[in-house]
């Protein structure tokens, strides 16, 4: 800094007072030291500037950090969603299968029993109009299988009224509703699994810690397999207390 300061200013105003034409000599130095002046005050600038992005940088970090929040909260509430969905596709499905085999074995008492749990179930089941979700694909399929079921009940209760049980309608709604279910079945879990991946993905920061590996892929090994996989893990933290 001093040898600039010497080239640029001093070293040419000390020519000067040497020279018979100074005013060279002195041009020089002025234009160095506007130059100098420009060169702090960009420096300074810099400076102020880097200061300043500092807490800008840890406000975008928070933002980005609530933002993945709230998107983890929604993304675990869809899957909530997703997975009662499931449940009542299963319960109605397989209450269908009963009350099929019921009319068949012909039992009064028991073909009640199974009508009861069938039309409660499809009650729940139409309830769960009310939560939308998806795109047409999976709003058509939802509508499609919660439809035919409620005419599959409507069927089934013929054998109980005074009216002909209309054996053939029954078959014709149930076979639909069950294919239906079969149907949005799948495009449940198609759905659930890629929320599942996007939840393993934003967990770990949300947490703040890391993830824990994944040590098999595919079907689930089983408990002997799997404490084999992770013994030597578990030995490993009883070693250092660490994982």
């Amino acid at each position: 800094m001093a040898t600039v300061g010497w080239l640029g200013i001093a070293g040419p105003i000390w020519q000067a007072t040497k020279s018979a034409s100074p005013d060279a000599w002195i041009g020089f130095a002025g234009n160095a030291l506007g130059a100098g002046m420009t060169l702090l005050a960009a420096t300074a600038a810099a400076i102020a500037a880097y200061w300043t992005i500092i807490p800008m940088r840890r406000q975008l970090s928070e933002l980005v950090r609530q933002n993945n929040f709230a998107h983890y909260e929604r993304l675990r509430q869809r899957a909530a969603e997703l997975m009662d969905m499931k449940v009542l596709i299963e319960n109605v499905t397989a209450n269908l299968e009963v009350m099929h085999r019921s009319l068949a074995l012909g039992k009064k008492e028991d073909m009640r029993i199974a009508f009861d749990r069938l039309e409660q179930s499809a009650g729940v089941l139409n309830a769960a109009r009310r939560t939308l979700w998806g795109d047409e694909n999976a709003q058509s399929l939802t509508i499609y299988f919660i439809d035919n079921t409620l005419r599959a009940v409507n069927a089934a209760r013929t054998f109980f009224g005074s009216r002909p049980f209309e054996e053939e309608a029954w078959l014709k709604f149930k076979s639909a509703a069950s294919q239906g279910g079969v149907a949005l079945h799948a495009r449940i879990k198609f759905d659930t699994d890629i929320i599942s991946a996007e939840i393993a993905f934003l967990e770990p920061s949300i947490l703040n810690r890391p993830a824990f590996p994944q040590l098999w892929r595919g079907e689930y090994p089983g408990p002997e397999k799997l404490a084999e996989i992770y013994a030597p893990r578990t030995s490993d933290i009883g070693k250092d207390g660490t994982a």
